[in-house]
């Protein structure tokens, strides 16, 4: 998948206001059907599909993509923007937190 059709697919999760905790579910269902149905694989560490992979996993794992993307063109203003998304998400589904180091 290009860097910029994830963009595309990211864009109603990366478009919900804060707060809107119910837009944010319905853009995480939303984006999950589409990479379901461009055949999007969340890989697992040692490069093999991944089993049970939630869709909320599944969509932070694409917002961290599109943030490395992002990162690699400079673009830290939308990195930021792409992390808290993720993390919203990971608190709305109770995932685990995995701090991040800079």
């Amino acid at each position: 998948m290009t860097p910029n059709l994830l963009a595309e697919l990211l864009e109603p999760l990366l478009s919900t206001a804060d707060g809107d905790e119910e837009s944010l579910c319905e853009a995480v269902n939303l984006t999950a059907e589409a990479m379901a149905a461009l055949g999007a694989t969340v890989l697992d560490p040692e490069g093999r599909p991944a089993r049970s992979v939630s869709d909320e996993r599944a969509v932070v794992a694409a917002l961290n993509t599109h943030a490395h993307h992002l990162m690699r063109e400079g673009r830290l203003d939308d990195v930021v923007e792409a992390l808290q998304v993720a993390e919203r998400i990971g608190r709305l589904a109770h995932l685990p937190h995995h701090p991040r180091t800079v």
